[in-house]
């Protein structure tokens, strides 16, 4: 299945839009490219990368892209190590306006950036402030296409040797067009044979029980 994963890798990374290849310069209206460069850099879908879409944007316009990663990993970790204020969060019998209210104490002063307290009081209005953890993770996964980096997890029936692995992940480098990539493996037993990847919301599926199930279809 080694043979087939270059190929494979190619045409995943160009469809996620990851993969970023030399096109002929067009001329732009410079409205037009000003706001193409506060653009995400990946798409992500979803109502959580909704709200981190629209969160990377106004964070580009303010040039605070950096702060509001920290603020937001911040208090990804605040609801972490806070189970009762994780909780209160989350409360569905807390009222809307009870929790916009804590939001904005907890995120007033002149050193939090004005992005990311918008974005926490628009959580808290509109219910979602308990799922702001995975906005913060769908932020982080922006910013790291932003910095040319790719999360990739492989998945095999079986451990792979060390020769096996470094071919794996020699083709993902090479498809990752210079990118730098994290890369983390998993054994699942359930799979059979081949292997998975998973880059972003990108799935691969080299696994010989995806196989078997597309020649039992067929029958």
């Amino acid at each position: 299945f080694f043979l087939t994963v270059p190929e494979a890798l190619s045409t995943m990374l160009a469809r996620s839009g990851l993969q970023r290849l030399a096109a002929p310069a067009r001329a732009v209206p410079a409205r037009a490219f000003a706001e193409a460069s506060h653009a995400p850099p990946v798409k992500l879908f979803g109502i959580h990368a909704r709200y981190a879409n629209a969160t990377y944007v106004a964070a580009s316009k303010k040039k605070a892209l950096d702060q509001v990663a920290t603020e937001l990993a911040g208090f990804k970790e605040l609801l972490s190590k806070n189970a009762q204020f994780a909780e209160y969060l989350s409360n569905p019998t807390v009222s809307r306006a009870a929790k916009v209210s804590a939001v904005d104490k907890l995120f007033e002063g002149p050193k939090t950036s004005d992005v990311t307290k918008n974005l926490m009081v628009t959580l808290a209005s509109n219910a979602r402030i308990g799922e702001a953890g995975k906005v913060a993770d769908a932020y982080a996964e922006l910013m790291k296409a932003s910095r040319g980096e790719l999360d990739a997890v492989i998945t095999t029936a079986s451990k792979l040797t060390k020769a096996q692995e470094n071919k794996v992940v020699d083709s993902l480098k090479k498809q990752a067009n210079g990118r730098k990539v994290s890369i983390s493996t998993v054994v699942d037993p359930s799979i059979l044979g081949g292997l998975t990847v998973q880059i972003g919301d990108q799935f691969l599926d080299l696994s010989a029980k995806s196989r078997i199930g597309q020649v039992t279809r067929s029958l």
